[in-house]
C-alpha cells in the first residue's frame, strides 16, 4: 500500500475520561488503511517535540479516520488541544495489518489499556466484511475509570467482557484471567491481541497450549515509521534462529510465536 505524506483536517475532538481524547480526521486518501496500520503524526512545526508519534487507527472510513489518544506527556497533550479545523501532517498508512480470519472463522481479541484502538478498527471491518465471523472482545483495564474511557468505541455487535485489575469493573484480575479460566473458545478461533508485553506474552502462551493461532499488535517508541532508524526494534525467533525485527515496518502485528516461542 502506498505510504502518503499528508494534510488532514480535524473534524470532531473530544476528551473521553481524564487523558483520553477521541479524534475524527478528514483524510480521504487514508480510506485503503487496514486495521492494525498506523500513522506518524507532527505535533509541532518547529523542533519541540522533534519527532513525530506513532498512533494506531481507530476506524478507517470513507472520508477519513478516528483516533483514540493516551495523553502521556507534553507531545500527546498538545494533540489534545488541538481545535476542530485545525491541520494534521500525517505519514501513512504505515505498517502491516491484521491478517482477517478466514469467513465464517470465529475471532478473539484481547486488549490491555489503549490497546483496544486498533482492535476496535478491526472489529468494524470484520462487522462490515466479515458479517458472519462471531466476534469476541476480552478488554483489560486499571480500573473502571479507565475502562469506561474506551468502552463505548466498542461496536455494540461485539461480545464483551471485561476485567480491571482492582476488581472496580467486571471481573478481578488480568484480561488473560478471562481466557484462562473461561477457556470456552472455539477450537479453530483466532486469537488477536495489542498491549502490554506482559499481557501478550501471556496471550501468546494460552494460544500456544491450546493451539490456536495468534497474532500481535505490538507497543514501540518510533523515530521514523519507516524502518530507517531501527529505533524501535525487538527480538524475534525464526527457525534458523534468533533475529531482531522492526515494530514500525516488519510489524507492528506478528504472529504471537515469532515475538514469544514455545517453551
Amino acid at each position: 500500500m502506498h505510504i502518503t505524506q499528508g494534510s488532514a483536517r480535524i473534524v470532531q475532538t473530544a476528551r473521553s475520561g481524564a487523558d483520553t481524547v477521541h479524534m475524527v480526521l478528514e483524510a480521504p486518501w487514508l480510506q485503503q488503511a487496514l486495521p492494525g496500520q498506523f500513522i506518524m503524526l507532527r505535533i509541532y512545526a518547529g523542533t519541540a517535540p522533534l519527532l513525530r508519534r506513532p498512533i494506531s487507527l481507530c476506524a478507517v472510513t470513507p472520508s477519513g479516520i478516528e483516533l483514540l489518544i493516551k495523553i502521556r506527556g507534553s507531545g500527546t497533550e498538545r494533540m489534545a488541544g488541538w481545535p476542530v479545523g485545525h491541520a494534521v501532517d500525517i505519514i501513512g498508512p504505515l505498517g502491516n495489518g491484521f491478517a482477517p480470519p478466514p469467513p465464517g472463522t470465529p475471532a478473539v481479541l484481547v486488549a490491555g489499556g489503549i490497546g483496544i484502538a486498533p482492535l476496535i478498527c478491526l472489529a468494524r471491518w470484520l462487522k462490515d466484511n466479515r458479517p458472519d465471523c462471531s466476534v469476541r472482545i476480552l478488554f483489560g483495564a486499571r480500573t473502571a475509570a479507565d475502562c469506561d474511557a474506551l468502552v463505548p468505541f466498542i461496536p455494540a455487535s461485539c461480545a464483551l467482557q471485561i476485567a480491571t485489575e482492582d476488581g472496580s469493573r467486571g471481573t478481578q484480575g488480568s484480561v488473560t484471567d478471562l481466557l484462562a479460566y473461561k477457556p470456552a473458545v472455539c477450537p479453530d478461533a483466532l486469537f488477536y491481541g495489542c498491549g502490554p508485553m506482559p499481557m501478550l506474552k501471556s496471550l501468546a502462551r494460552l494460544a500456544c497450549d491450546t493451539s490456536h493461532a495468534c497474532f500481535i499488535s505490538l507497543e514501540a517508541h518510533m523515530a521514523c515509521g519507516v524502518g530507517a532508524c531501527l529505533g524501535c526494534t525487538v527480538p524475534a525467533y525464526t527457525p534458523q534462529g534468533p533475529s531482531q525485527v522492526r515494530v514500525c515496518a516488519d510489524g507492528p502485528v506478528f504472529e504471537a510465536r515469532r515475538i514469544f516461542p514455545a517453551p
